[in-house]
C-alpha cells in the first residue's frame, strides 16, 4: 500500500477528502479511511486475521455485536482483499466468506462492502 501525505489538521472533512482525490486514483488507503472517518490512528500493518487475543476497539452502545470471525472477514474486507483472499487469510471455504458477509450485511444495514466497512469503522468495530 502506498503512503498517503498528512493532511492538514485544519482541514475539515470534505477538504481532506479532496486532497486524498488529488493525491491519486481514486483508491483510499484504510487507515486515510479511518483517520477521514475520525475513527483514530490507523497503522499499515500486515494482511493477515487480526489475533484473536488483540483487543478490540471499544464500540459505540448502539453498534451490533460482531463474532470473532464476521469482524476478521470485515478488517480484510476493509484492507480490500476479495472472497477469495479472505478465505485462504482464514482458511475457510468461499462460500463461508460468502455467508458471512451476507449477514454481516443484514447486522449493519449495509448496501454493499464499502458501505458495510463505512458503518463497521463509525461504529468502531473495526
Amino acid at each position: 500500500m502506498t503512503a498517503v501525505a498528512e493532511l492538514p489538521r485544519t482541514a475539515g472533512p470534505a477538504d481532506r477528502l479532496t486532497l486524498l482525490r488529488q493525491a491519486g486514483d481514486g483508491r483510499m488507503p484504510y487507515p486515510a479511511l479511518v483517520r477521514l472517518l475520525g475513527g483514530g490512528p490507523a497503522t499499515d500493518g500486515p494482511t493477515t486475521a487480526p489475533a484473536p487475543t488483540a483487543p478490540r476497539p471499544t464500540a459505540a452502545p448502539d453498534a451490533p455485536r460482531l463474532t470473532a470471525r464476521q469482524t476478521a472477514v470485515l478488517t480484510l474486507m476493509a484492507e480490500g482483499h476479495g472472497n477469495a483472499v479472505i478465505a485462504r487469510t482464514l482458511s475457510c471455504s468461499e462460500h463461508t466468506v460468502k455467508n458471512v458477509i451476507y449477514e454481516l450485511m443484514g447486522r449493519l444495514q449495509a448496501r454493499n462492502r464499502a458501505h458495510a466497512v463505512a458503518r463497521a469503522v463509525r461504529h468502531s468495530l473495526i
